[in-house]
């Protein structure tokens, strides 16, 4: 994977993946660094949070790989560090030649499915529960992670993400 793969240097909120087609697409795999994805609507300015990834994770979208729709989410670093990037084409390439490699995409696209889903029932919590939940879901990671960034996870403003923390 590898030698398909391109290296980047990153920097701390320095953004990777855009909207766009299938032929464009890309998997990530950020080597030392936390990432996180997020939906930008362009008509009113508002971001939503998606996922939170750990380093040494594959980060695609689950519906652009197999089914060439566009991607929707957007994907920035939260750390600086190195950055494997490999077509979504050359991706395809290697699954059909490694079957274990096909197995793990697939096992990674239901988790990602279920967590879409997640996500909904997540949002749909009242905003101190969702405070609460990600902030023991992610323990181990806070003091890594802008409270700009949690407050969009939890779909609340700054001002209320701050209100919620004194309370702490």
């Amino acid at each position: 994977m590898a030698r398909l793969s391109h290296r980047y240097e990153v920097v701390r909120g320095e953004h990777f993946e855009l909207a766009g087609p299938y032929e464009t697409g890309q998997a990530f795999v950020f080597e030392h660094a936390l990432s996180h994805s997020y939906y930008h609507y362009a008509d009113t300015g508002d971001e939503q949070g998606v996922c939170i990834y750990r380093p040494h994770e594959l980060i695609f979208q689950h519906d652009s790989l197999h089914y060439r729709e566009d991607r929707l989410a957007s994907l920035q670093a939260l750390e600086p560090g190195g950055l494997l990037a490999i077509p979504y084409p050359a991706l395809w390439q290697l699954m059909d030649r490694h079957p274990t490699l096909q197995t793990a995409v697939e096992t990674l696209t239901l988790q990602n499915k279920r967590q879409v889903n997640e996500l909904g029932r997540f949002l749909g919590m009242p905003a101190e529960m969702r405070f609460q939940k990600f902030r023991e879901m992610h323990r181990t990671l806070l003091h890594r992670i802008p409270h700009r960034v949690q407050a969009l996870h939890i779909n609340v403003s700054k001002r209320q993400f701050n209100r919620f923390l004194t309370k702490e």
